[in-house]
């Protein structure tokens, strides 16, 4: 504003040399109380609208983050165990690893020379992911991973006294790369022993419970697995009577507390005693076969909920596939249609430019016939089979 009221004396009366001090000084004097006034006013409002939108999307992330942690349901500490449990199945301690802590958060780091990691070739790309550089072009995979070096990992945010990140740390999570690759020894270790495999542990709770836990996978054409879950059934334990009376399973509220009694139980890994455990391995087999109807019942119910979901998605899919092809086409179409091959060329067009044109629209007809059949084609294999 002050900006504008002295184009407009310049405008006016322009730089007279006689008037060169009297301007100079309307120029150091200039101001307008209203329209500075006005104008911090605005400039205040507009800063609470925007203090206002961040207080917003801050809550907003709150609560993606609460969702998020209330459907893993997996807190760094628990995951420190399991990974901790992990490498003692490769021969490597956790606590080897221990590099130091930024503030209350521990971090680690590992060499990927180490023999638990040195002898399977495919710790060497999960390794690659945690280098602090990437590897330049035409630079050997070998020189890459000798100059550049393996960052520590956190489990927690790695966060300065500051406020800042701490540089050379990585946090890592359920789908890190290095934690899945620690992690899939659980998985093959399961199919390894068909996944029939008892085990037992001291709860917080008084009275004894049994969980048959079922996993429902799901997969499509060429075996791309499109669902996996475990369904749990619970019942309270008993050798009472156990000849005539099966266990029972339980409904929404015990199913509930069993649960959380075994993710306890799982935190503070206390084991029973052997004559309890043998207690338990004689009516392992019954057990099983009792709650084995229940949890068909439910994994029939479960599977037939998924397959409409995956039906729904699928569709749904297949429909933006079709309009992105169908966009795509038009732009070609577009660019075909206005192409003009005996268009004077602009002074300055390099003969290899025009060849590159030429090139480009011979493509664009090819590539309609290949938008034509995967128009017709590719929606459909987009919808997901569900068997």
């Amino acid at each position: 504003m002050i900006e504008e009221r002295l184009t407009n004396r310049l405008a006016e009366v322009g730089i007279e040399r006689g008037r060169a001090k009297a301007l100079a000084d309307f120029i150091r004097d200039a101001d307008d109380e209203e329209r500075l006034a006005r104008a911090r006013e605005e400039m205040d409002d507009e800063e609470r609208a925007r203090h206002e939108r961040l207080l917003k999307d801050l809550d907003d992330l709150r609560k993606v983050l609460e969702r998020s942690r209330e459907r893993v349901g997996v807190e760094p500490r628990e995951l420190v165990q399991v990974v901790g449990t992990a490498l003692a199945r490769a021969g490597k301690r956790l606590d080897e690893a221990r590099a130091g802590s930024v503030g209350p958060v521990d971090i680690f780091r590992f060499d990927p020379q180490d023999p638990a990691f040195a002898d399977d070739p495919a710790w060497a790309e999960v390794f690659d992911d945690l280098r602090d550089r990437r590897r330049k072009r035409g630079e050997r995979p070998g020189d890459w991973r000798r100059a550049s070096q393996v960052r520590a990992i956190a489990f927690e945010p790695p966060i300065k006294p500051d406020g800042s990140d701490a540089a050379g740390v990585v946090q890592v999570h359920l789908e890190h790369r290095l934690v899945r690759r620690l992690l899939s020894r659980f998985l093959s270790q399961g199919f390894q022993t068909g996944l029939q495999r008892v085990c037992a542990a001291m709860g917080p709770g008084a009275q004894p419970r049994v969980v048959m836990l079922g996993r429902l996978s799901v997969y499509g054409p060429g075996a791309v697995r499109l669902h996996e879950e475990f369904i749990p059934v619970t019942a309270i334990w008993t050798e009472a009577a156990r000849d005539s009376k099966a266990l029972k399973a339980l409904g929404s509220r015990g199913e509930k507390t069993t649960m959380d009694q075994l993710e306890a139980a799982l935190r503070e890994g206390r084991s029973v005693s052997a004559s309890v455990l043998e207690r338990i391995r004689a009516f392992a087999r019954k057990d099983a076969l009792d709650l084995e109807p229940e949890l068909a019942n439910r994994a029939k119910e479960r599977l037939a909920t998924v397959a409409r979901d995956l039906a729904a998605r699928g569709e749904e899919e297949a429909k933006s596939l079709l309009q992105l092809l169908q966009a795509q086409k038009g732009r070609i179409q577009k660019s075909v249609d206005t192409y003009d091959p005996n268009q004077l060329a602009l002074p300055g067009i390099a003969e290899d430019e025009r060849k590159q044109r030429e090139r480009d629209h011979r493509h664009w007809g090819v590539r309609l016939h290949e938008i034509e059949a995967e128009i017709r084609e590719e929606p459909q294999r987009s919808a997901m089979a569900i068997p």
